[in-house]
């Protein structure tokens, strides 16, 4: 009959978008929850870097999203990617099923990225205050970033003739290229941050002075003083610190290098000044001689390592006894012979052990040089942070001090609240390995580490976070969750709280919460 309205015909299919009749919601007493729990690699990073969610943005080839969650802990990923000792990667639950993601490579990839799409403001920033930053290493330089963000007028003030502190002078090459270096170091002159090198605040130019001409100041002139060898003989020629050595070096002078060359010690610093030694022209024999076991070095394992494949030589349980002269030059070092015990090191009843040497580098710690500093008066109004107030540290612990440094400064200077990310953290479980799902991984996900940037991060779990893998909507029965405003959700019409997106969820992101009133 003509004008007659047909019935309406509900198609029950498994369609992406079920119909009005399908609708069992009221069903429900549990509902499904994504929630935030910490990886163990962002509770490892100094940083505290949002690891799982960056990766997330790689993995959909977005950098600029991938930058932007991590500018908000670290303002260097290219640097902090080239140099981080990556404890990140060592509490990696993906190392416990095959091989840890790359972390460190991720990061110096999206810094990478950020350097070359990088564009210079449209215009001068609008100020409001002035700091003065002493010190242009990561600590100084991080927080000089953050201030300049917040609209504060930044001078960062460097006693070398070039910028960058321990990241120029006591880096080695081979571990940060100083392209990368000086690239970041253009991109923060380009922000508007200004740089007067070759100038010793505290000496020439007095913490008073420069209290009377900026708001504020905040130290960060590192721990460059070298613990000195006190041994007889040590005050000859020939005789270097490891720091001052890496700092010739990386300042592009030449230092006379005479064979063996011995360098004791057991850090980083001692590691990195025998493998640039062996790096040098006409040099093939170089020792690196620690007072206790392999085990105990407090260099990084993989450091060392690497030492020991290029040709250094390692002798452990040995300590510096004294230094034999001929011409007033090293030709021969002896060593007292050690052992550990509950943590302490004990002098063996046994000759010493004898090494020819003919340069001696040694590296056995570094402290803050107050002195150099000047008078510290009850007046100054000033922050101080990173290595002068830690002792010897990373770059990435270095970076975190100066970040929170001008958290403190903008508190200071009454420009906007301090963040509170390490409040976040407390008190929120870490995701163990053994509490993953890992059966519900497709076989496609379980590869080991791929060369691709994106595919790496692919292999990324999500451990407390969603990774978008899709198993909760792939599992749910009633097609309530659906992918919705670049995420995943779930329309309550449809589900029924039957929990099974829960159970399947490998990085248990998604929990069942509630009772009737979450029901209604």
């Amino acid at each position: 009959m003509a004008g007659t309205s047909k019935p309406a015909v509900y198609k029950y299919s498994r369609g992406a978008q079920p119909g009005t009749a399908a609708r069992t919601g009221d069903w429900r007493f549990l509902t499904p929850n994504w929630i935030y729990r910490p990886s163990p690699c962002r509770i490892a990073c100094p940083l505290g870097s949002e690891i799982p969610a960056w990766l997330e943005a790689v993995k959909r080839e977005r950098f600029d999203e991938a930058w932007r969650i991590l500018r908000r802990s670290n303002p260097f990923p290219a640097i902090s990617g080239a140099v981080c000792f990556h404890p990140c990667t060592e509490n990696c639950n993906r190392g416990q099923l095959d091989e840890s993601i790359a972390i460190p490579e991720l990061e110096r990839a999206v810094g990478e990225w950020r350097q070359k799409h990088y564009r210079p403001p449209a215009g001068p920033p609008v100020t409001r205050g002035r700091v003065a930053v002493i010190g242009s290493g990561p600590a100084g330089l991080s927080c000089a970033y953050y201030l300049n963000r917040a609209g504060i007028g930044v001078t960062v003030f460097e006693r070398a003739p070039v910028c960058g502190g321990l990241l120029a002078l006591g880096i080695p090459q081979y571990r940060l290229p100083r392209a990368l270096l000086s690239r970041e170091l253009e991109m923060l002159k380009d922000d508007g941050i200004i740089f007067e090198t070759g100038v010793a605040a505290g000496g020439e130019l007095p913490l008073d002075r420069l209290n009377e001409e900026y708001d504020l100041l905040f130290l960060a002139v590192g721990a460059q003083k070298e613990r000195p060898l006190n041994i007889p003989g040590a005050e000859a020629a020939g005789v270097i610190s490891a720091y001052e050595f890496l700092r010739r070096v990386n300042l592009g002078e030449t230092v006379r290098l005479v064979e063996p060359v011995i360098v004791v010690g057991g850090g980083n610093a001692a590691v990195d000044a025998a493998r640039v030694a062996l790096l040098q022209e006409g040099i093939t024999r170089v020792s690196l001689v620690y007072r206790r076991t392999r085990k105990e070095m407090p260099a990084t394992a993989d450091e060392v390592d690497a030492a020991e494949k290029e040709g250094v030589q390692l002798y452990f349980n040995l300590s510096p006894q004294a230094l034999r002269l001929e011409e007033e030059r090293p030709a021969e070092i002896l060593f007292e012979q050690t052992e550990t015990a509950e943590g302490k090191i004990k002098v063996l009843p046994a000759p010493p052990r004898s090494f020819a040497c003919g340069t001696l580098i040694y590296a056995l710690g570094q402290q803050p040089d107050w002195e150099a500093l000047g008078r510290l008066s009850r007046e100054l109004t000033l922050f101080a942070g990173g290595d002068l107030v830690s002792g010897p540290s990373t770059v990435p612990a270095a970076i975190q001090a100066g970040r929170l440094a001008a958290a403190g400064i903008m508190e200071r200077l009454k420009r906007r609240p301090g963040t509170g990310e390490a409040q976040f953290l407390e008190g929120k479980p870490v995701v163990g390995f053994e509490e993953l799902n890992l059966a519900a991984l497709p076989s496609a996900h379980l590869t080991r580490r791929l060369s691709d940037p994106v595919a790496e991060a692919g292999r990324c779990i999500g451990c407390g976070t969603c990774s978008s893998c899709g198993l909760c909507a792939l599992y749910c029965p009633d097609l309530a969750v659906q992918w919705r405003r670049e995420r995943y959700d779930v329309n309550l019409d449809y589900c029924k709280g039957c929990g099974l997106c829960a159970r399947e969820c490998p990085a248990r992101a998604l929990v069942m919460k509630g009772g009737w009133e979450d029901a209604c």
